[in-house]
C-alpha cells in the first residue's frame, strides 16, 4: 500500500527533497493526516495537482513518479541546465497555468503576428511606451495569463516558458532580476504565441534568452527575438550602445529622456545597452534598478495575477497558486 513516506521517497528521486516539498504543503498537512488512509489519498490528489504528476503510477508500490508533460515540448538548454531541471520547470509551470486558466473568464483572442500592430495599439491606448505594466494588461485582456514562478522547488530558473493547455496559452516567467528583464522575456514569449510557434498543447522553454544574435538560435527563437525588439522599440534592429561611461544616475536620466522621445521603456534601453557590451552590464543593471525605484517586476506580475483572478479563484486553488508564485 502506498504511504506518504513512499511518495516522499519517490519525489526525492526526482530531485524534490522533503525539505523543499514542505515549502509547498498546505496548512492541513500534518503528521496525523500522513498517517491516515484518507490522508494518503488527500496527499496524492494535492501533489498531483501541485506538481503536475500522473495519477496512475501512484497506485503502484512503491509509487513511480512521472510528470504529466506535453509531448510537444521544445527547448534549447544551456550546459548548466539538466533535463530534470526542464521537466520540473515545465511541470510546475503547467500546474500554475492550469490554476490560472481555470479561474480566468476572458476568452482567448489570438494576438496578431505583427508586433508593430500590438505596439501601436498600446501606444494609442495612452501608454508612453510598451512597459511591463502595459504588456501585462494586454496579455490578460486577450486571455493569456502571465505568471512569475517563484517556488523554491524550482532549482534552475528558466527565463520564460510559453505553453498552451487545450488551446489556451499562458506565459510563465521565472527570472529573479528585479527591474526590466521580465519586459523583454514577456515580449519574447508573446512572440512565440503570436507567431504560432506553440501548439494546442505545446510548450517552448527558453532557458536563457539572449539578444546577441547567437548563431545557435533556431528560426523560431530568432523570430521571437525580432518580434520582441519590434514590439518594444518600433524597429527590427533596436540595438543601443553607450558611447561613454557615466554614473548610474546620469545614465538613468538619459535613458528616461530618450525613452520619452522615442516611446521606448527606459529600463529596456539600458538593458539593451548591457547586452551589447558586457563590460557595462553591472552599470546598466544598476541604472535599470534606479529607474524602477522600489517596485519590482516580479511584484507587478504577481499583483496582476490575483487582481485578474480574485473573483473566480477558489480558496484551495488560491492557496496553492500563492505557494507556487508568491
Amino acid at each position: 500500500m502506498t504511504t506518504v513516506q513512499n511518495l516522499y521517497s519517490a519525489l526525492d528521486k526526482q530531485g524534490i527533497s522533503k525539505r523543499k516539498l514542505a515549502l509547498l504543503l498546505p496548512e492541513w498537512w500534518t503528521d496525523e493526516v500522513e498517517a491516515s488512509p484518507s490522508g494518503v489519498q488527500q496527499a496524492k490528489v494535492y501533489l498531483a495537482k501541485a506538481l503536475s504528476l500522473r495519477m496512475r503510477p501512484f497506485s503502484e508500490t512503491p509509487p513511480r513518479i512521472e510528470f504529466d508533460l506535453p509531448a510537444d515540448k521544445r527547448f534549447k538548454k544551456s550546459a548548466k541546465t539538466s533535463e530534470a531541471d526542464v521537466n520540473l520547470a515545465v511541470a510546475l509551470a503547467r500546474s500554475a497555468s492550469r490554476l490560472a486558466l481555470s479561474a480566468l473568464d476572458t476568452q482567448f483572442a489570438p494576438p496578431p503576428p505583427d508586433a508593430l500592430a500590438i505596439r501601436e495599439h498600446l501606444l494609442l491606448s495612452g501608454a508612453p511606451w510598451v512597459s511591463l505594466s502595459a504588456l501585462l494588461d494586454y496579455c490578460w485582456s486577450i486571455g493569456i495569463p502571465v505568471i512569475h514562478l517563484a517556488t523554491p522547488l524550482l532549482g534552475r530558473k528558466m527565463d520564460g516558458i510559453a505553453m498552451a493547455i487545450n488551446g489556451r496559452p499562458s506565459i510563465v516567467l521565472s527570472n529573479n532580476r528585479k527591474s526590466g528583464f521580465l519586459l523583454f522575456h514577456l515580449a519574447h514569449e508573446l512572440g512565440h504565441i503570436a507567431l504560432g510557434h506553440v501548439g494546442a498543447n505545446g510548450t517552448i522553454v527558453d532557458d536563457e534568452i539572449k539578444k546577441d544574435g547567437a548563431l545557435d538560435k533556431d528560426a523560431d527563437e530568432l523570430a521571437a527575438d525580432q518580434f520582441a525588439i519590434q514590439l518594444l522599440t518600433g524597429n527590427t534592429h533596436g540595438n543601443f550602445k553607450l558611447q561613454q561611461l557615466m554614473k548610474t544616475a546620469m545614465l538613468a536620466r538619459l535613458a528616461i529622456q530618450y525613452g520619452k522621445d522615442h516611446k521606448i521603456d527606459p529600463t529596456h534601453i539600458v538593458l539593451n545597452c548591457a547586452h551589447n557590451d558586457k563590460r557595462i552590464f553591472a552599470l546598466c543593471v544598476s541604472a535599470a534598478n534606479f529607474i524602477a525605484g522600489e517596485s519590482t517586476d516580479q511584484e507587478m506580475v504577481t499583483d496582476f495575477v490575483f487582481r485578474q483572478l480574485q473573483e473566480n479563484l477558489k480558496d484551495d486553488s488560491e492557496h496553492l497558486l500563492r505557494k507556487l508564485i508568491a
